[in-house]
C-alpha cells in the first residue's frame, strides 16, 4: 500500500465564502497514521457553486499539500503521551 493510500479521515470546518476572493474557504484536518494535521484550504468559485464540488476542491488542494514536501502552512497536533493525572492546579470548567 502507498503512503497517500494510508490517510485515515478528512475532515471540513467553518466552510465560508470569501468575497474578497471570490472562493470558499475552510480548514481541513486530516488524520494520518495516528497523527492530526491542519491545513488552510481554499478555492475559487461562485457563492451559488454546488456544495459538493466545494467540499471536494477544499479536500483535495488539503490532501496535496499534505502529501507535497513543502506543506507550507499547516499546524501539527501532537497526541497525548500520557493521560492527565492527580488533580489539576485549577478546577475545570463545569
Amino acid at each position: 500500500m502507498t503512503d497517500q493510500a494510508t490517510a485515515e479521515k478528512l475532515q471540513l470546518s467553518n466552510i465560508h465564502y470569501n468575497p474578497e476572493r471570490a472562493g470558499f474557504e475552510a480548514l481541513v484536518t486530516v488524520h494520518h497514521r495516528g497523527l492530526t494535521f491542519r491545513y488552510p484550504s481554499y478555492i475559487p468559485a461562485p457563492l451559488h457553486a454546488d456544495f459538493k464540488l466545494i467540499a471536494h476542491g477544499l479536500s483535495k488542494r488539503a490532501l496535496a499539500a499534505h502529501r507535497s514536501n513543502k506543506p507550507g502552512l499547516r499546524a501539527w497536533l501532537r497526541p497525548l503521551v500520557a493521560p492527565m493525572t492527580g488533580t489539576p492546579a485549577m478546577p475545570l470548567a463545569a
